[in-house]
């Protein structure tokens, strides 16, 4: 689907002409039909098909016009027509066939028959022209070549698509021209039904067409109201057109005529409601300039209007009948001045963005033949001139050459009285296009987002004078766009939801359409700020690309000289906003990496600054060999680790692991250190410490945050080690080919405010024995991960630790070190590994 409407975006002007030329083929052989085989003999009566008291078909001839070419003839009222040139006549149908084959100014024999006596009228032939057939057809060529003229400049605009539409099917519509000419046949059931839809959409398409024009009123967004709409026409062709083909086939006259009056009224009833809702919209326009246009336009449809109503009630009452009267009913003539007002208003003033585009084009168009006319004259004279003189041998190759090089030399001469027609019959497109090829140029060289947003507000605003013009760049952390620069934008907070208009536009762009939005696109792409934007008096939202990825939109009102941006104006401007869309691309880049850097620089100080809090020095206790290490799995990380000595003989060990890891867990790691280190003395036992440091802590971390800790006393004068266990990881004692693992109860820090807490928590008392070594460490080292997911695990650990009683604490922590990286080899650390190991000595 996407190639096929990418074809036709692509191809749109072609597809246009094309169309246009068949439709314009249609139009002109109404035409030919009308002025050939719609012009009626006349003979200044009325004909009616009558049925009498025998059940005889007859032809009753009544209303014969007083001195008229009937009554000159000897023919009076309730005189029953019998034959026509000596051929029988069946009905009026038939009769009427036969008397149009009379030429006018000739005479036609009729035998007529009046109370039962027969006698011969020898009748003068008038022809009268079909002024309603004729009126309409002309009509529908007229709209049907202003619809093109301002479907070719705005081809993908809703209000033109309509109107171009309308003079589509008034020709379609005038097709029935056909069936009138010639006997009913196979081929008549097509153009019946092409005749009879057309007529069916043709009212409410114009009514469609002016609750939109010139601006659209509110109720129009509602879908349901087209669906109503066009139900009705719908509903007309499917119920009634069945029984308009049993008419015809039973020739049944009521029947077949019950479509064509139905299409009547709905044209006369949706031609009335045009015309309210036209002057509507008139008076609501405040401005004189704008009224200008509609007033011509206002003006004519109301004539147009009341020579329809009255050539449909008023004519019929004030004279005999048509044929009696003809001039009574010329007056549907002026229906043709309501295109040719809309021409009029196009060409003249700037009506629905096509006046200046057309006007230009055709000059511009003509002064492009004219030079070019020139260009090949010049080239031609010059060959013509330099192969005579060096004669004819070698005529085809002097030519060629002088071809060539005047070719070049002319070009750049060319392409300057090119640029100067631009000016002269562009000159707000020249000024636009000088203005965004040097944006264009420079914006790559400007440094910084602020400087390049100031860079595109002075552009659009400064330099192409628009008054209304917005920046919206997309937000980091979803899919909306956010005003950022721009001017008459009365909303300053304005955020347009870009989830629906992604979509839109991530659909055009694989399918190589235009991703430009106007007011038509509006209520379908970005239904929830439609309203919202057009209040703020934007008509053109150009998105920023870059690699298919929107990044921004561009928010344009009217030009400066009151015109919606259209044609070459759109495409400088999508040039401009995907060249826009680069810089800005590469100052967020720039920004992200210097913002990267700036916070690696952070890191790299707050992990320096972590190192310099864990013990530099550790402290000597006679016959205590102690070692700790810690690695952080990013910068800076959540484990702690201290030694804290409190006399001679007594040290605390602790061993802690905030939650998470990172900054945040850093932060909290140092808390906890400042915390200990003030709640740690020689009086007091490790479940003490806990409790207390627990309360103290409870209050300052967030709920989703807590800290593991093992807390261990070791006393040297009396030989003994006291720990209590936080949550953390358990206590491992190791001698020889033995490692013991002491898991005592208890949560982690900061889950609950105390009496859970110190209900949880046991501490343990052990002796300490020469040779023994205990190991506290952290979560990290146990779950390390190699690169097939698998865990180092408890095992692996205490494996490590067996038969090491002879080797130092530093000995022993390196070849732990070592055995966990041969594990997980070159896989990522997940988490921050601590370990502290105390070895007796």
């Amino acid at each position: 689907m996407y190639k096929v409407n990418s074809f036709v975006e692509r191809n749109i002007q072609a597809i246009i002409i094309t169309i246009t030329g068949v439709i314009l083929a249609i139009a002109l052989l109404n035409l030919f039909y009308t002025l050939n085989y719609l012009v009626n003999s006349n003979d200044e009566c009325l004909w009616v098909d009558k049925v009498d008291n025998n059940g005889r078909k007859t032809i009753e001839i009544l209303k014969v016009k007083i001195d008229g070419v009937s009554y000159n003839a000897g023919i009076r009222d309730g005189d029953k027509l019998v034959k026509i040139n000596d051929i029988k006549v069946k009905n009026t149908y038939h009769a009427m066939r036969i008397l149009n084959e009379v030429k006018s100014g000739e005479y036609a024999l009729y035998q007529v028959e009046r109370k039962g006596k027969l006698f011969d009228a020898n009748v003068y032939i008038k022809k009268l022209l079909p002024f309603n057939q004729l009126a309409f057809t002309i009509v529908s060529i007229i709209w049907l070549m202003i619809g093109f003229v301002v479907i070719m400049a705005k081809p993908n605009g809703r209000m033109q698509r309509i109107f171009y539409s309308i003079g589509a099917l008034w020709v379609f519509t005038f097709t029935y021209v056909y069936l009138v000419s010639f006997p009913f046949n196979p081929y008549e059931y097509v153009i019946d039904f092409v005749f009879i839809a057309s007529g069916a959409f043709l009212p409410f398409l114009l009514l469609h067409f002016f609750w939109i024009f010139p601006k659209p009123f509110g109720f129009v967004q509602k879908k349901w109201v087209f669906r109503i709409l066009y139900s009705i026409p719908l509903l007309v062709l499917l119920i009634f057109y069945p029984i308009r083909i049993f008419g015809l086939l039973s020739k049944s006259e009521a029947n077949a005529s019950l479509v064509i009056k139905i299409i009547n009224l709905s044209l006369m009833v949706c031609s009335t409601s045009g015309l309210v809702f036209l002057a509507t919209n008139y008076f609501k326009i405040n401005s004189k300039e704008e009224r200008k246009p509609l007033f011509i336009i206002l003006v004519s449809y109301i004539i147009g209007v009341l020579a329809i109503y009255y050539v449909s009630y008023i004519a019929p009452v004030i004279s005999d009948t048509v044929f009696n009267s003809p001039t009574f009913y010329m007056p549907i003539i002026l229906v043709v001045i309501i295109p040719i007002s809309f021409g009029i208003s196009i060409f003249r003033y700037q009506l629905m963005d096509v006046s200046i585009v057309i006007k230009n084009t055709i000059i511009y168009g003509l002064a492009t033949v004219a030079i070019a006319a020139v260009y090949f004259l010049v080239i031609y004279l010059l060959g013509t001139y330099i192969s005579s003189a060096v004669g004819t041998q070698y005529k085809g190759v002097v030519a060629g050459v002088v071809f060539i090089a005047f070719a070049i030399v002319f070009q750049s001469t060319k392409d300057k009285f090119q640029d100067f027609l631009t000016a002269k019959f562009y000159p707000e497109q020249f000024a636009a296009q000088k203005v965004l090829l040097t944006f264009s140029n420079e914006v790559a060289t400007v440094v910084g987002l602020n400087n390049i947003l100031d860079s595109m507000k002075t552009t659009f605003i400064g330099n192409l004078k628009i008054n209304n013009f917005g920046i919206l760049l997309k937000d980091k952390n979803n899919s909306d766009f956010k005003y950022i620069r721009g001017t008459g934008i009365k909303n300053t907070n304005l955020l347009i939801d870009g989830k629906n208009l992604e979509n839109y536009l991530q659909g055009r762009i694989q399918g190589m359409m235009s991703v430009v939005l106007e007011r038509d696109h509006f209520y379908k792409v970005i239904p929830s700020n439609a309203n919202e934007i057009i209040d703020e008096n934007i008509y053109t939202i150009i998105p920023m690309i870059i690699k298919s990825k929107v990044i921004g939109l561009l928010l344009f009102g009217l030009k400066y000289s009151g015109a919606q941006f259209a044609g070459k104006d759109l495409e400088l401007l999508i040039a401009a906003a995907n060249q826009a869309a680069i810089s800005i691309e590469n100052a967020r880049l720039y920004k992200t990496e210097a913002e990267k850097e700036r916070i690696e620089r952070d890191l790299d100080l707050a992990r320096k600054i972590q190192e310099g809090l864990l013990p530099k020095n550790i402290p000597d206790i006679p016959q205590l060999d102690i070692y700790g290490q810690m690695i952080p799995a990013m910068q800076v990380g959540g484990d702690y680790f201290d030694f804290i000595k409190v006399s001679p003989s007594k040290i605390f060990v602790l061993v802690g692991d905030v939650s998470g890891k990172g900054l945040s867990a850093s932060l909290y790691m140092t808390k906890l250190q400042t915390i200990m280190q003030l709640s740690c003395s020689q009086d007091k036992t490790p479940k003490e410490i806990l409790m207390e440091v627990n309360k103290q802590i409870y209050g300052s971390l967030e709920r989703s945050w807590f800290i593991t800790l093992t807390l261990a006393l070791f006393d040297t004068e009396k030989k003994k080690v006291w720990f209590c266990r936080a949550g953390h990881m358990p206590t491992l004692a190791a001698k020889n080919g033995s490692v013991a693992e002491y898991r005592s109860s208890g949560i982690g820090l900061g889950l609950e405010a105390g009496k859970v807490f110190d209900s949880s928590l046991v501490e343990d008392v052990i002796d300490l024995n020469p040779g023994e070594f205990f190991v506290f460490y952290s979560d990290g080292i146990t779950e390390a991960m190699n690169k097939k997911g698998d865990l180092f695990g408890e095992e692996n650990l205490i494996s490590a630790l067996k038969n090491k009683s002879k080797l130092s604490s530093k000995e022993i922590v390196t070849e732990v070190w070592e055995k966990v990286n041969e594990f997980k080899q070159s896989a990522p650390q997940n988490d921050d590994m601590t370990i502290v190991l105390v070895k007796v000595g």
